[in-house]
């Protein structure tokens, strides 16, 4: 006997049948470790290559940057297995919407640079440790590098303090330029 409320509504009677049948789809657990074993013996290739390359790197040229191409990216450059850390890159005047956000982008560049110059000095304390001498260090972890800029007693401002500035002087050209504008147009409205 049909029901007349359900005429026209598809049958849920295909769904049943998959539930109650289990074999006809899914996946079989049962050999399911035989994935697991694959996945693993790749993974351990993978790290045995890298740690060969590690051990190359060690001997490479100090302090320049080393492209990794199984992977494809930069790793960070060394000197004697020591990492070197690269200086950030200011923000461009585009990544600042200048409205005193709490997570400034040139807040987060200042932090940033206090953190490459501790791990800087870190990183020479360690060579010194070594007793390596300064000369054979790269060039840009020399402290003499570095004492010419520190030489000079210039007072400097910040990169927060360069933005303020640059947005406070575009404030008063907009400023100037609306006033440019209201006298003209009170004038050809009289």
């Amino acid at each position: 006997m049909r029901n007349p409320d359900t005429e026209g509504e598809p049958s849920t009677q295909p769904l049943i049948n998959r539930i109650k049948s289990p074999g006809r789809g899914g996946r079989n657990l049962r050999n399911r470790h035989v994935a697991l074993e694959k996945s693993l013996r790749g993974k351990e290739a993978l790290t045995r290559r890298l740690d060969g390359q590690q051990q190359t790197a060690a001997t490479n040229t100090p302090a320049t940057p080393i492209f990794n191409r199984d992977l494809g990216t930069l790793k960070t450059p060394t000197f004697r297995e020591f990492a070197v850390p690269t200086e950030p890159s200011p923000p461009g005047s585009d990544e600042c919407c200048m409205s005193g956000c709490a997570v400034c982008v040139y807040d987060l560049y200042e932090e940033s640079l206090e953190v490459y110059k501790e791990s800087m000095e870190a990183l020479r304390k360690n060579l010194v440790m070594l007793n390596i001498p300064e000369y054979k260090w790269p060039e840009h972890i020399q402290t003499k590098h570095q004492s010419g800029l520190t030489t000079q007693p210039e007072k400097r401002t910040t990169v927060v303090m360069n933005a303020f500035e640059e947005m406070e002087r575009r404030l008063k050209e907009k400023h100037a330029a609306q006033e440019a504008e209201a006298p003209k147009t009170d004038a050809a409205g009289s």
